[in-house]
């Protein structure tokens, strides 16, 4: 699909204005939503939806995007990624155009689950979720489960929660509500107090894959909440 330049710059710069659809737009909403303010998802927002025009499949694919937007922004701007420049992004583009045309035609049926915890989530996100909190890594399985807990949390989701150790609470809190303001000085810190670079990776994936799927879980449940 080629969108022009100037139709992504519109959007860019107000998408409650560019000229775009009201299929788009509704999209763009709900992206929105799933960013800023995802404990704010209702019944209401979903019939704005399906009344642009998009159904739970379209619901579906703006949400991975949300999420994958949510998920590795916080982790660029936690290691201060360099930005793409705009060849890079027009490959990437390519790329993930046809990964998306690949991935569509092997959706998982149905495509979504009741986890252990009784959380109703994307059949991929559950599996992802479940390696992340529980497998060997540099970190204890335990800090993990309690930082994507504290994470989620402050977007509405609902975790059993346990309490984050002092060494890394304030540098969770930025990087689920502030990662654009991640500094040296907040990796000097967790390095000062005893973990490496391994172990800040972790406790960054972390984080960032807490507060982007806690959206993506409030949405399910009221999409497929009644099913499972």
């Amino acid at each position: 699909m080629h969108i022009e330049q100037a139709t992504i710059e519109d959007v860019l710069r107000d998408w409650q204005t560019a000229d775009v659809s009201d299929r788009v737009r509704a999209g763009l909403r709900l992206c929105e939503f799933l960013t800023k303010h995802p404990q704010d998802l209702d019944t209401a927002l979903l019939h704005e939806l399906r009344s642009a025009g998009l159904n739970n499949l379209d619901i579906e694919d703006a949400a991975n995007v949300a999420f994958h937007f949510n998920f590795i922004n916080r982790l660029a701007d936690a290691f201060d990624f360099p930005p793409t420049t705009p060849g890079q992004r027009r490959r990437l583009a390519k790329v993930l155009n046809r990964a998306g045309h690949m991935l569509g035609r092997k959706r998982s049926r149905p495509s979504f689950v009741r986890g252990g915890d009784g959380v109703v989530r994307p059949v991929e996100l559950e599996v992802a979720r479940k390696n992340v909190l529980t497998t060997d890594g540099q970190t204890e399985p335990a800090l993990r489960q309690a930082i994507e807990a504290h994470a989620a949390a402050w977007f509405g989701a609902t975790r059993p929660e346990a309490p984050v150790p002092t060494s890394t609470h304030a540098y969770i809190q930025k990087l689920t509500q502030w990662a654009y303001k991640i500094t040296d000085d907040d990796i000097a810190a967790l390095k000062q107090a005893g973990f490496d670079e391994q172990a800040i990776f972790e406790l960054t994936f972390t984080g960032a894959f807490g507060a982007a799927i806690a959206g993506v879980e409030l949405l399910f449940e009221l999409l497929y909440g009644d099913r499972c």
